[in-house]
């Protein structure tokens, strides 16, 4: 059985485990402007914010490829994993659309917080986009 303090242990272990794995990537989102007075939306401008985030790059070389059918439905595969510390993007976390890792762009296509008894960072998944 798991107590506090072991829980705790995990956590501070996060941070060494997360040492020189980390790559920078840009996580990025719309911000809108509304209207004081109509509260009517007048702009929405895209906002980007550098983090530090462990990268995986999924493999896709497999038979089927990224994509595939199964009783008619068509399910696509990410491309990319990266696992964020929640800290870095908890402001943002629900408006992120897309992330930025190595010259190319992905969408997110889900995101869930992970840890083990204790929330630590975001799992988000991307497709690149072509």
């Amino acid at each position: 059985m798991l107590t506090e303090a072991d829980i705790d242990l995990i956590h501070a272990w996060g941070d060494e485990i997360y040492t020189l794995r980390e790559r920078p990537i840009n996580v990025i989102y719309f911000e809108k402007v509304y209207d004081d007075i109509t509260g009517e939306l007048i702009d929405e401008k895209e906002v980007a914010r550098e983090v530090s985030a462990v990268v995986t790059e999924l493999s896709i070389k497999k038979a089927n490829g990224s994509r595939y059918m199964d009783g008619g439905i068509e399910y696509e595969q990410a491309d990319i994993k990266v696992d964020v510390k929640i800290e870095l993007i908890a402001d943002i976390a629900d408006k992120l659309t897309r992330l930025s890792h190595d010259g190319k762009e992905y969408e997110i296509l889900g995101d869930d917080k992970k840890g083990i008894g204790k929330r630590n960072r975001y799992e988000i998944i991307g497709r690149v986009i072509a």
